[in-house]
């Protein structure tokens, strides 16, 4: 027996709320285990101490993740947490990530062939391809690097970018969408909300709040996740109150991680070793991670407190969710931001075409 699965997403492109079957689920027997063996595990996880995660199924399929850096920018240390040691500036990767899986029946995509997708694609390649206001910004950022670009990565490895299936963006900050234009076959899927800010923005609050309408294309490959608050696709997963289940065989999850910007998620990889949490700008320093700093805040040119992220209290939670989870006994999980130098520094011999 089989059955095909609906996920809610709104398209960016009519504006409209829409029913979009992205999985084309067969093997319902095992995914009913999958499901069950995620709920019970999240359920007892606070109060008996158990698993988080569910644990592999005896067909278990697994996903490889290969890092790569899409470009550097150099931070000022104030920005992001307190207390900061006057003028510290770092300069720092934006990490974007090659996830493969070795095949599932999804976006009608052969399950026999590999399912490539990227989550997050860093900076664009060059300083032309953004707007003045975000050229201005990138200025501000020296030292800087922008180039080759992930296409030109996934190309010297030996992968065209034309063979990625889909693309999903942690969110929709001008040094994580990378170079869309460079990726003509795959779809695009952001979280909710993120659309919206791509189409309004948010009012010119800050420099690096600045986004383009068109910035992903506009020709129907664009679309949001479900709203986590009201689809009932999303389950709770350990300290995380709402989680998807990406293929629907426990391979990759989609986490919701509210504060830094409207839409902001994490990716859950399964691999064969351990599981890796890819966390966006979830958080910007391990540092806040332990307890030693909390997030930073400075003023802006007329006077108001700034915050690198939209919603601060929802950001808090989420680090506070994400330090329980990698706190975890029973389940191996490496958590990774897009910004991590150190992180960067000791996997960059993992780098496309080699994994984790």
């Amino acid at each position: 027996m089989s059955f095909t699965a609906p996920l809610i997403i709104t398209d960016g492109n009519a504006g409209l709320t829409a029913v979009s079957i992205i999985r084309d689920r067969a093997n319902s027997k095992t995914e009913r285990q999958h499901c069950s063996v995620i709920r019970s595990q999240s359920a007892k996880m606070a109060n008996m101490g158990e698993p988080v995660l569910p644990s592999a199924a005896s067909d278990q399929k697994y996903v490889t993740v290969s890092p790569m850096a899409g470009g550097f920018i150099t931070l000022s240390d104030h920005h992001f947490v307190h207390p900061a040691e006057p003028g510290a500036k770092r300069t720092v990767p934006s990490l974007a990530f090659l996830i493969e899986h070795p095949g599932i029946k999804v976006f009608g995509h052969d399950p026999s062939k590999p399912f490539r997708m990227m989550f997050d694609r860093g900076l664009r390649k060059s300083k032309e391809r953004y707007p003045e206001k975000l050229q201005k910004h990138i200025d501000d950022r020296e030292p800087y690097e922008l180039s080759p670009g992930i296409a030109a990565q996934l190309k010297s490895g030996g992968l065209d970018s034309k063979e990625i299936d889909l693309v999903m963006l942690s969110h929709v900050h001008y040094d994580h969408h990378g170079d869309p234009e460079d990726f003509p076959n795959a779809k695009f899927k952001v979280g909710a909300g993120a659309l919206d800010v791509l189409k309004k923005g948010l009012g010119e609050i800050a420099p690096h709040q600045h986004f383009v309408p068109d910035t992903l294309p506009t020709d129907g490959r664009s679309s949001e996740l479900s709203d986590p608050a009201t689809s009932e696709e999303w389950k709770p997963l350990g300290p995380f109150p709402a989680a998807l289940d990406l293929f629907g065989d426990a391979s990759v999850f989609v986490i919701d991680t509210p504060g830094h910007l409207p839409g902001h998620i994490n990716l859950l990889c399964r691999t064969k070793d351990r599981w890796i949490m890819l966390c966006g700008d979830a958080f910007h320093d391990r540092r806040l991670l332990t307890g030693e700093k909390v997030i930073g805040t400075w003023q802006g040119p007329e006077g108001n407190r700034l915050c690198i992220h939209l919603n601060e209290p929802e950001a808090v939670e989420s680090i506070k969710r994400l330090r329980e989870f990698e706190q975890d006994p029973f389940d191996k999980v490496e958590l990774v931001a897009a910004h991590e130098e150190g992180w960067w520094e000791r996997n960059k011999h993992f780098a496309f075409p080699k994994t984790l």
